[in-house]
């Protein structure tokens, strides 16, 4: 059996039905695991899978040193000269459906959380009430963390900016994003990573 490294940081990926959860923990690490079911219907025009179960990524965070942005490496494509210098941790994203009947599911999944994602679809506006019970939801959850907000879909014609999606929630910031651009989608989360890592030592 293969053996996985403790990781280090532990990232909950949570957000309205179809918003992008799945797809973007996909594009941070291409070989994350997914327990999805097909759509009974489209949603909005688009075929699919939805997640019933969780998904789970794993991928490296590299720095040369301290205060350094760094970069995400999924497993797969790290090298020997990365592990033997600079500041390596094991980051471990973990998705959760989207669906609100699957709250125990998002229950058992939290344990131990160092970041929080709230993904939302900027394109769909008709999700507002969703987006903002998940991120209730979350505040509940985790009590004083801060819960950074991702302004997915942003490669629609139809996407709102992020700073709306963000007025929409009623938050200072959203992130915009798309899950189209994994490598956009790398730098931001070694962004959040770096911001997380400062916060810590303060």
């Amino acid at each position: 059996m293969k053996q996985y490294a403790p990781y280090d940081i532990k990232i909950f990926v949570t957000g309205p039905f179809q918003s992008g959860k799945t797809k973007l923990i996909h594009a941070i690490d291409p070989a994350a695991i997914s327990i999805e079911r097909p759509l009974p219907r489209p949603h909005r025009g688009e075929t699919g899978t939805t997640t019933t179960g969780f998904d789970l990524g794993r991928v490296i965070w590299w720095r040369e040193s301290d205060g350094k942005t760094g970069i995400i490496i999924p497993r797969a494509e790290m090298t020997s000269d990365m592990e033997t210098s600079g500041i390596l941790k094991h980051i471990e994203l973990r998705g959760v459906p989207g669906m609100l009947h699957f709250k125990f599911v998002r229950d058992t999944m939290r344990a131990n959380t160092d970041i929080v994602l709230l993904v939302v679809d900027s394109s769909d506006r008709e999700m507002i009430e969703e987006a903002i019970a998940h991120l209730e939801e979350a505040r509940a959850a985790f009590p004083g963390k801060s819960i950074k907000v991702i302004a997915n879909k942003q490669d629609r014609n139809d996407a709102a900016r992020p700073d709306e999606v963000a007025a929409w929630l009623g938050v200072e910031r959203a992130i915009g994003m798309s899950t189209l651009d994994h490598q956009a989608c790398r730098r931001v989360m070694a962004e959040i990573l770096s911001t997380h890592a400062r916060s810590a030592q303060n």
